[in-house]
């Protein structure tokens, strides 16, 4: 079974490749470097437990609707790509604070659930 997901990973990546050439009409390693900061965002924006991995399809997408509305407003601005990667990354520790507050007990007393 572990054979198969390691294959199944290899191929998507193989895809994901000959992708990226169709559309940058060149390859580099480092050309999936900047997604990863917002997909781990959006995983956790959208509820997906970071320890087991567990989330809901509809969180999910509707922080990444989230998630790229923010990305057409910078883009309108005209910030560059290092201060987007600093919003995002300040983003990201805002989202895992919020959470972890959450979870505490105070807070769920203060504001119900």
């Amino acid at each position: 079974m572990l054979v198969l997901i390691y294959t199944l990973s290899g191929t998507m990546c193989a895809v994901a490749g000959i992708v990226m050439l169709a559309r940058f009409n060149s390859v580099r390693v480092g050309h999936g470097e900047a997604y990863v900061l917002i997909t781990v965002l959006a995983c956790f924006l959208g509820g997906v437990d970071p320890f087991g991995g567990f989330g809901r399809v509809l969180p999910l997408a509707i922080a990444l609707v989230i998630l790229q509305v923010i990305a057409s407003g910078l883009n309108q601005v005209g910030a560059s790509q290092h201060l987007a990667t600093a919003l995002w990354g300040a983003f990201l520790l805002a989202v895992m604070v919020f959470r972890s507050i959450w979870k505490t007990r105070f807070f769920q007393m203060v504001f119900g659930r």
